[in-house]
């Protein structure tokens, strides 16, 4: 989820470290370039592109989209700012296109998001959120880094979903008012579905149907961890099933 289509409007929003209770104030800025209209080629059958008046009935919402990665770097605020630098979120509703990542340059971390990735099929309120608490794990989710230059401050894709699996969805549940019993169970619901609706677009499950199984499977053990590359869609799944430890199909002991 490294690739991005740019459009010139979009909204830029900037956060500010100050945590009070659950969620910290966030200071949104609201910058236009000049504005246009997109529409999605009609002779493209393969090339993903959803406008928000295409699916009026997604689960993710306008306030959604935006308040839910809000939310979330607010309860990492004392994390982030450990890190020296400021993070900004760049997310697009009106972007039809599927995608989100983090960047780092000008002495900044950048997180987009693309508002046609709350739109595929199978996105979920909890999918989402587990989507932003991927993104914010390759800032905060530690060793193993990423060893491709320019990127080797970033948590590889792996270590980036036991982040999001065994800490920030439960913090982030927990702030929403989750009871303690219920929020495994619920990181194992966000994980199976951020998973199945994005299992049409793994490149690494080609050659198996692109099937996705909800219990526990026997996975390929790695010979050597996985750093660069994406582990597969039922290994990626194996982290939110059992997020006490790193899945054996992309973590070498």
């Amino acid at each position: 989820m490294e690739n991005f289509h740019e459009i010139t409007f979009h909204f830029v929003v900037w956060y500010k470290a100050l945590m009070k209770k659950l969620l910290g104030i966030l200071i949104f800025t609201l910058f236009t370039g000049s504005a246009f209209a997109i529409t999605c080629p009609a002779d493209r059958n393969d090339y993903f592109c959803i406008t928000p008046e295409m699916a009026p009935n997604s689960p993710i919402k306008l306030t959604d989209f935006y308040t839910i990665p809000a939310r979330i770097m607010g309860l990492f605020s004392k994390e982030l700012q450990t890190t020296g630098y400021p993070l900004m979120l760049d997310a697009q509703w009106e972007s039809p296109f599927f995608g989100a990542g983090v960047s780092f340059y000008n002495e900044q971390f950048r997180m987009m998001i693309l508002g046609g990735t709350t739109r595929i099929q199978g996105m979920s309120l909890d999918a989402y959120a587990a989507v932003v608490c991927h993104e914010m794990g390759h800032i905060l989710g530690g060793a193993p880094h990423q060893t491709i230059t320019g990127a080797e401050w970033s948590s590889s894709e792996g270590q980036s979903d036991f982040f999001a699996a065994s800490v920030c969805l439960p913090r982030y549940y927990k702030a929403i008012g989750e009871l303690e019993h219920n929020i495994a169970k619920r990181v194992e619901k966000a994980g199976f579905e951020m998973m199945n609706s994005m299992k049409e677009f793994d490149s690494n499950s080609v050659g198996q149907g692109r099937k996705l199984v909800r219990h526990a499977v026997n996975v390929t053990v790695v010979n050597e961890t996985l750093i660069n590359n994406y582990p597969s869609i039922q290994c990626r799944y194996e982290t939110f099933r059992n997020p006490a430890k790193r899945a054996s199909c992309w973590y070498k002991e």
